[in-house]
């Protein structure tokens, strides 16, 4: 009895901070409707372009709502208790903290694989498998994951094929995104009709990372003379004047959170500062795009109750149409494949961010390394704009020596961590 009676005051503990947080935030003029529920009008609407798919554990079983305009389908899935997704996620998580802190040691990468590999497949088996029978033939949806399921990259959710050799994951069949409620999918999808001109990209700024360089560099290509790149010296005041004039932002850092100071979660900066969410609250922005390529940038805290304190979240909120961000750290060389593709099929190809997220992870995913080192070779010598020399020559030098048919960075762990949250 004692210990449930401590564990009541642990969740009403966490709730009232997560209540204090929400009324700091619709303190901020303009953000008086801060996740405020939303009514059965305002999701049929924001349901009648895509279907809109609600996901919940219970304890004696999950459910599915799939939302398309007016007319809801439940799904059911027995197998989504709360107790086997609790499950789920402390291995998952316990798994990924050693994988953290040893990701030096070339070892600690297998049994972080396997629990990558473990939870997505139950994923599917739980209730993907039926969410993506049940959509059919639809070429996108929007999740709304509830509690611990937004710890987890439910575009991951695989099964084997009819061969049963080759694996078939949700994202082959559908274009996945993701948003904390109805209301909040409104507001984005009327910002992602903004124009895009002005391009705003944050390197490392404690020049810890190998790679961002390269990756903001290819990412600030496609926007010519309108690209502003701040490296080592960019510290809050010039990043926030820069933000607001940009209407395309790739922070190439590293992330933080704070849990028990929420609004103070964000990316590192220069000299010790750091880009928080109370910040971009106050910036009123209007944007069309955020990559945050830092490390776990889109990882919500656990000990909340609610998704409020991810970052993705927070910059929906702000004013941001789309957000592409991690759920867990990602080597540097596969995140500067999977954004120049990323940017190559948004910007070159034309098509909606979230659709070249989904084929850029496809590509990385499938393509032999030797059949990247062919096409970057040939790219470079032909002197094509969306690949900078440098980047080029790094990934040939880390792909070319590679074993014939060996795909380095097809595993899920390299591609399956990005998210699109938003419109």
């Amino acid at each position: 009895m004692a210990d449930d009676e401590s564990t009541f005051d642990d969740i009403r503990a966490a709730r009232q901070e997560l209540d204090e947080v929400i009324d700091e935030i619709r303190a901020v003029p303009g953000y008086e409707n801060f996740l405020t529920a939303p009514t059965f009008d305002d999701v049929a609407e924001a349901a009648g372009d895509q279907p809109l798919v609600y996901l919940a554990a219970a304890e004696q079983g999950g459910l599915a709502l799939i939302v398309r305009g007016q007319q809801v389908t439940p799904v059911a899935a027995d197998d989504l208790t709360e107790a086997a997704l609790r499950e789920q996620v402390t291995r998952y998580r316990e798994a990924y903290r050693t994988f953290a802190s040893q990701r030096r040691d070339p070892a600690a990468a297998g049994p972080w694989r396997a629990a990558i590999d473990e939870v997505t497949g139950w994923l599917w088996t739980a209730v993907m498998g039926a969410v993506v029978t049940e959509l059919g033939a639809a070429p996108a949806a929007v999740l709304v994951a509830g509690g611990q399921l937004g710890l987890l990259p439910l575009h991951a959710a695989w099964t084997f094929d009819e061969t049963g050799q080759k694996r078939r994951y949700a994202l082959d069949d559908i274009t996945l995104t993701y948003v904390p409620n109805a209301r909040s999918l409104a507001v984005a999808r009327g910002l992602a009709q903004l124009p895009v001109g002005t391009f705003l990209g944050v390197t490392d700024p404690g020049g810890t990372l190998d790679a961002p360089e390269a990756e903001v560099t290819a990412a600030s290509a496609w926007f010519g003379k309108a690209a502003t790149v701040l490296g080592a010296r960019a510290g809050l005041a010039e990043v926030t004047a820069a933000l607001q004039k940009a209407d395309v932002a790739h922070f190439a850092g590293h992330g933080f959170a704070r849990l028990q100071a929420p609004l103070d979660s964000g990316l590192a900066l220069a000299d010790g500062q750091a880009l928080t969410l109370r910040d971009i609250f106050a910036l009123n922005l209007r944007m069309r795009l955020v990559v945050l390529s830092a490390c776990e940038s889109s990882l919500p805290g656990d000990e909340l109750p609610d998704e409020v304190i991810a970052l993705p979240t927070g910059l929906l909120q702000a004013g941001v149409g789309g957000i592409v961000a991690s759920l867990w750290l990602v080597g540097d060389m596969p995140t500067l494949l999977l954004m120049i593709e990323f940017y190559r099929r948004w910007r070159q190809d034309e098509k909606e961010p979230a659709v070249a997220l989904r084929e850029a992870q496809c590509w990385l995913r499938d393509t032999p390394d030797e059949q990247i080192v062919s096409t970057y070779e040939a790219a470079a010598e032909a002197g094509a704009t969306w690949l900078p020399l440098a980047a080029a020559e790094r990934i040939v030098a880390d792909l070319v020596f590679r074993e014939p048919g060996s795909h380095t960075y097809g595993g899920p762990e390299s591609w399956a961590a990005f998210g699109y949250i938003g419109a």
